[in-house]
């Protein structure tokens, strides 16, 4: 799992509660002490004066809550309890699963949509054929030229 936090360069909130995803959807918590945590040189340009941090915690989908967590991604745009920066509005995050042994990368980014990124595009091709309706308009086209249907 990979988290991309942006925020304000001087934003204390993340020294001190170093972001409650990790502490709320991780089960067992002494895997919390393998968290890697960096920060990305250059994300931004420099009118934006944000910081880009990235935690990263090697794990398995049996050691993370993730329906609530998921469910959490969902309620981010509301008033919830289960918001994850409810106390940081300076800052954003975007939560990414990587499943290293299919080479899959999942992104739900809001409660209308996710991206499903391959190393393989044959690996996903199934999604394309049972979900096809699912795919926004505006990358449909990009989407069906990746695939080769010749």
């Amino acid at each position: 799992m990979v988290t991309e936090v942006t925020s304000p360069p001087n934003n204390g909130y993340l020294q001190q509660k170093p972001l409650n995803v990790y502490r709320k959807y991780v089960k067992q918590k002494e895997l919390l002490y393998t968290l890697q945590h960096g920060m990305i040189p250059d994300a931004f340009d420099e009118e934006e004066h944000m910081s880009m941090h990235r935690f990263s915690l090697r794990c398995q989908k049996r050691d993370i809550r993730y329906q609530a967590l998921l469910r959490a991604i969902c309620h981010e745009d509301y008033i919830h309890p289960s918001r994850i920066l409810k106390n940081d509005q300076q800052s954003g995050y975007e939560i990414y699963f990587l499943n290293l042994t299919k080479g899959l990368i999942y992104h739900l980014y809001d409660d209308c949509g996710c991206d499903i990124l391959a190393s393989d595009k044959e690996s996903i091709r199934f999604l394309y054929e049972v979900y096809n309706e699912w795919i926004l308009d505006y990358d449909r086209k990009k989407i069906i030229g990746s695939f080769d249907f010749g």
